[in-house]
């Protein structure tokens, strides 16, 4: 919502020329550079010309800074990661037996991809937009398989009707038992993927895309179990987050890939820059390794932050939400150096000027 505001603050702006306190990875921080379209290697920049009109003064807008810092960051976090976790852990359980003919032609329907009408809704329930297949009396469907052998059909998954649009849904089975309903926004099409954990249990995870635009995107990977005849939620963590000038006070990128699941270990690149025209300078240009440990008490995964170069609350001020003190707090020695410094002295005070607005309204 606030974000609406940022764009509107900057466009002036242009036109005027308690909880313990989170770790503050240092992340590389790069030197003032720019990107131009004709030549797409990192150059040199020039800092900004003081002309732009502030709000408030240098010594106020240092003290608001150092205030952000000394707080807590725990509302922050939750604030931002309100939306994912909801959906993350809120999708629909299912504990539905199919009898054992259904289940026979459903495992033939799997194999050729099409599922009679009368039986899709027998296992399924209303499947919307099947009317349009009531001449043909079948329904198409994407059969996702989780074992070493297709033809076992112990864990694996059904969408029917496929994933033609932005979303669908996915039923998930345990054999002949349906254990829980997805609905899936994937944006630009379903992949599902999955491996065998060091226990041995199935891990199933998938993006789900909470928002799409000219300039801007995000996704989530979300991770989830077979433990005990349930599909568990294990982890939530960014997967790709884009923001672009002038969607908000800051531009910046993340994109996350797998690179091995036993133990499971995302790579992260990542870069951060402020939103002060199209081709503001790059401050951070950056990537890590996280690995992430099961937890048998809480059976989640978890992440080794410690271990990497960046935090849980620095990889949440990726997150296309309000978040602009989330990151003046994990980012704050970053910002205190950039103030001594004259290509990032301007660019540092405007931005802390635009936030300090807006949290005073």
């Amino acid at each position: 919502m606030r974000n609406s505001l940022y764009i509107g603050a900057l466009i002036i702006l242009l036109g005027c020329g308690h909880p313990e306190k989170a770790d503050n990875a240092t992340p590389q921080v790069s030197p003032a550079v720019t990107r131009s379209p004709e030549n797409p290697q990192r150059t040199p920049t020039s800092a900004p010309e003081e002309n732009r009109k502030r709000s408030y003064n240098d010594r106020l807008l240092e003290t608001y800074l150092d205030s952000i810092g000394d707080l807590s960051p725990v509302r922050w976090m939750k604030n931002a990661a309100f939306t994912t976790d909801s959906v993350f852990r809120n999708r629909t359980p299912w504990d539905k037996t199919i009898r054992a003919k259904d289940f026979a032609l459903l495992k033939n329907g799997c194999k050729t991809g099409m599922l009679d009408i009368a039986l899709a809704k027998r296992i399924f329930g209303d499947i919307a937009g099947d009317s349009a297949y009531l001449e043909q009396g079948a329904l198409p469907l994407q059969f996702i398989p989780f074992d070493t052998r297709e033809s076992n059909f112990h864990e694996f998954a059904i969408c029917p009707l496929g994933d033609g649009g932005w979303d669908c849904d996915v039923f998930f089975f345990s054999g002949n038992r349906i254990v829980a309903k997805h609905h899936i926004y994937h944006r630009y099409g379903l992949q599902v993927d999955h491996y065998k954990d060091r226990d041995g249990k199935t891990v199933i995870y998938y993006k789900e895309n909470y928002r799409s635009g000219s300039g801007i995107w995000w996704f989530n990977y979300c991770f989830y179990k077979y433990d005990g005849g349930k599909l568990i939620p294990v982890l939530n963590e960014l997967a790709e987050a884009n923001q672009q000038f002038p969607w908000g006070a800051r531009i910046f990128t993340l994109k996350s890939t797998v690179q091995k699941t036993n133990p499971l270990t995302l790579k992260m690149v990542y870069s951060q820059a402020f939103s002060d025209g199209p081709e503001s300078p790059v401050f951070i240009h950056d990537s890590t390794l996280v690995r992430y440990t099961w937890h048998e008490e809480s059976k989640t995964f978890r992440g080794v932050y410690e271990k990497s170069k960046i935090t849980k609350p620095q990889i949440l001020t990726y997150y296309l939400e309000d978040t602009e003190h989330l990151f003046i707090h994990t980012h704050h020695d970053m910002l205190k150096r950039f103030l001594q410094t004259d290509t990032m002295r301007t660019r540092t005070l405007d931005y802390l000027d635009l936030i300090k607005i807006h949290s005073d309204e």
